[in-house]
């Protein structure tokens, strides 16, 4: 019971103590604390009843909207407040990404490794390239919900907090077996190609399965960094800021680029390519400094 009084105090804790929102306040510990004793009664243990309250806790945000209530702070107003189950479900919804992600690249390179093994014939390789990408586009249209998750931080109350970082703590160790395991394949299987002549199809399917690996480690690793704002997702608001940015330069940039690149090449200039690959890379020093830049500005 004392979890779920926790976990109030930490989501009202935003807000400026008035006597409607302390009323607002009671009401909700009376009905997760009525719901929490019909959880005990049903079997559950007092862990499996609180987070289970705590799980079907609805928006704060919108029950504070709708009492034209404003946060104490300014930086807060400038998150979003998660809710234990979304953060579950965007977990869930990430972990699942991975494996269609890691799936359809797999099926790709098994695909093409069927080429080399029936001896030049595709008959196999469109087939699982169409399902490939499939895949793609089903999981661009399940995760488009979750892309403002990247681009704002994300505020949670101490106990969903603790809870997501416990289950961080216990998938990095996974992770980290995952791509070393999946280095550790592509060695051995070039070895295998080196030492015993491994039929290069086979080894095109062990480079698939590592790609999966790797894949699914990272993409459910980055869903945790996104909910704790770790690693590249530690300053959102400066990265939004600096990903606007950087669109409209290239919206005006790389035609300039092209138009020189094509120029070039109208004149007889045989290295006209080079303006894509200089455009490139001084695209790509702009973008780092801009980024930085602002990372400095923002702390």
């Amino acid at each position: 019971m004392d979890v779920i009084k926790t976990y109030l105090d930490n989501v009202f804790a935003a807000y400026p103590q008035t006597g409607e929102l302390q009323k607002l306040r009671r009401d909700m510990l009376a009905n997760m604390e009525e719901k929490y004793v019909m959880l005990r009664q049903g079997g559950k243990s007092e862990h499996e009843a609180a987070y289970g309250v705590i799980a079907d806790f609805g928006n704060m945000e919108e029950l504070t909207a709708e009492l034209g209530l404003e946060t104490k702070d300014k930086k807060i107003e400038e998150t979003t407040f998660l809710p234990c189950n979304d953060a579950q479900t965007y977990l869930a919804m990430s972990r699942q990404s991975g494996v269609l992600v890691g799936f359809g690249v797999w099926l790709i390179l098994a695909g093409v490794s069927t080429v080399i093994f029936l001896n030049g014939s595709v008959i196999l390789l469109f087939p699982a390239i169409a399902i490939a990408v499939a895949l793609f586009i089903v999981n661009g249209n399940r995760m488009s919900e979750y892309e403002s998750y990247e681009e704002t931080p994300l505020r949670m109350d101490s106990i969903t907090h603790e809870i997501i970082t416990k289950e961080r703590a216990a998938f990095m160790p996974r992770s980290t077996v995952m791509i070393a395991g999946g280095v550790a394949f592509i060695i051995l299987g070039a070895g295998g190609i080196a030492s015993i002549n491994l039929p290069v199809s086979i080894f095109l399917n062990i480079i698939g399965f590592s790609v999966f690996l790797f894949i699914f480690a990272g993409t459910y690793s980055s869903a945790f960094d996104v909910l704790l704002g770790k690693g590249d997702y530690s300053n959102k608001i400066a990265e939004k800021k600096v990903g606007r940015i950087i669109g409209t330069i290239a919206a005006i940039y790389w035609p300039i680029v092209s138009a020189i690149g094509l120029w070039q090449l109208f004149i007889g200039n045989s290295y006209f390519w080079l303006s894509w690959v200089i455009g490139g890379v001084l695209f790509g020093g702009i973008s780092g400094g801009l980024a930085v830049w602002f990372g400095t500005k923002e702390e």
